[in-house]
């Protein structure tokens, strides 16, 4: 062999092992950026994250299984949350993400709660099953809205304690009292 094709092999494989490192270097880069201190990497999308926070639990049948590590706006302005989860926590791909209330009042967080698949979530996944924050004065604003509803009052009527429709007082009875027999 010339000394000419030598330098062309030569050349070629140093070309080829250093784009095989580059390329290692890359996927190795992404590998811990999904995979890091045994958290995995996922994401779920919701369309309201009222109270959520960065730092909130994600949680899987009430034991801390990670962290809700990011939250950003989706191009169709919704709202992605960056989960860290443990990376020996199996999730199936049917796993939904589900951000409740601690309490009546407390603090946000996510639930998961795994499907049924035998399919696992990878590193990078998206949970494709979400539940958005139930916002508490929409809630009460229904409750109060079907409470008059099945009284016969417009929804938009105020709810006051004065006499009823039958002429005794507020709670039905005569004289007000709600509880006739304990007046006796």
């Amino acid at each position: 062999m010339n000394s000419r094709a030598k330098e062309t092999l030569y050349g070629t494989l140093t070309v080829g092992l250093l784009a095989a490192l580059l390329t290692f270097n890359v996927l190795e880069r992404h590998e811990t950026a999904v995979v890091q201190n045994g958290l995995v990497t996922l994401t779920a999308t919701f369309n309201r994250v009222d109270g959520l926070a960065e730092g909130a639990p994600v949680r899987m049948a009430g034991v801390p299984v990670g962290v809700v590590d990011e939250m950003r706006l989706t191009d169709r302005f919704g709202a992605e949350a960056v989960l860290k989860v443990r990376e020996d926590v199996p999730l199936p791909d049917d796993t939904a993400a589900i951000i409740e209330t601690e309490g009546l009042f407390g603090s946000k967080y996510i639930e998961l709660q795994p499907g049924g698949s035998l399919d696992n979530l990878q590193p990078g996944d998206t949970i494709s099953f979400t539940q958005d924050s139930v916002i508490l004065e929409e809630l009460l604003s229904k409750i109060i809205a079907r409470a008059k509803a099945a009284r016969g009052a417009s929804a938009d009527q105020p709810v006051d304690g004065g006499t009823g429709a039958d002429g005794t007082g507020a709670g039905g009875a005569a004289g007000g009292n709600p509880f006739p027999s304990l007046s006796d």
